[in-house]
């Protein structure tokens, strides 16, 4: 592959609905013509500008990925009340994405996936009903969310409003789904947040090809840019083999 050819990265903006909310978000592309493209998913009050997506990007786009970033509704750029983003509303508007990404003139219909915490958490929901997903990367992401609905029921701390837990407490995606083939799990194992035990859960109910990668001294966010590197390597050799190549199951 002609990697000088692909440093002219090509970058447009666009915006999708989702429920009669406007979602903002980028696409950047390796050139002209048509990529596989990873749809970013972003944490619970992150937005598509965090620094590991635009690093994600530049990265993917050397390897002749597309990467496309967006932000939830109530989030960012995106239309919509944080107050309507429970874990229902973000998978709704995780397909809006898909949808318009399988439509767009610049992807080939190769699809993977990338979240990050509960952005990898509502990626297995998408992955797991939808077969066009062709491979998934989480970072730091929970195996369920009891804990959070614990721990806001015995403080009263709420990181999120009051629909968001109103919908786990019906049982309504609180864990999340088993049997996601072509998963690569990423996990700090001094994650402050949500312990490793939690990669090593979807781990274990994934399906193969799967592979669970944690690193010993690594935090929730991968502060440590050695960290960051290697988690970084770990997800472009993913989607190198799960979208420019068979990757045979």
């Amino acid at each position: 592959m002609d990697r000088a050819r692909l440093v002219a990265t090509r970058i447009d903006r666009f915006d999708v609905d989702s429920e009669g909310a406007r979602l903002a978000g980028v696409i950047h592309l390796p050139g002209a013509g048509r990529w596989p493209c990873v749809l970013a998913s972003h944490g619970m009050l992150s937005t598509k500008d965090s620094e590991k997506y635009t690093a994600l990007a530049d990265r993917l786009t050397l390897e002749g990925i597309g990467l496309i970033r967006f932000d939830f509704r109530g989030c960012g750029e995106s239309e919509g009340k944080l107050h309507d983003s429970t874990a229902g509303a973000r998978i709704t508007d995780l397909r809006a994405v898909l949808e318009a990404a399988v439509l767009h003139g610049g992807c080939d219909g190769r699809i993977g996936l990338f979240g990050s915490s509960m952005g990898g958490y509502i990626a297995l929901h998408v992955s797991k009903e939808d077969p066009r997903v062709r491979a998934i990367v989480t970072w730091a992401s929970p195996a369920h969310l009891r804990d959070l609905l614990a721990r806001r029921d015995a403080t009263g701390f709420s990181e999120m409003p009051d629909p968001f837990y109103e919908e786990l407490s019906k049982g309504q995606f609180i864990e999340a789904p088993a049997g996601v083939a072509r998963c690569l799990f990423v996990h700090g194992g001094h994650d402050e947040l949500v312990p490793a035990e939690h990669a090593r859960s979807l781990f274990e109910r994934s399906r193969h090809p799967k592979e669970l990668q944690i690193l010993d001294k690594a935090d929730h966010r991968f502060t440590d840019p050695g960290d960051r590197d290697r988690a970084m390597a770990f997800t472009i050799h993913w989607f190198r083999t799960y979208l420019l190549s068979a990757g045979s199951d």
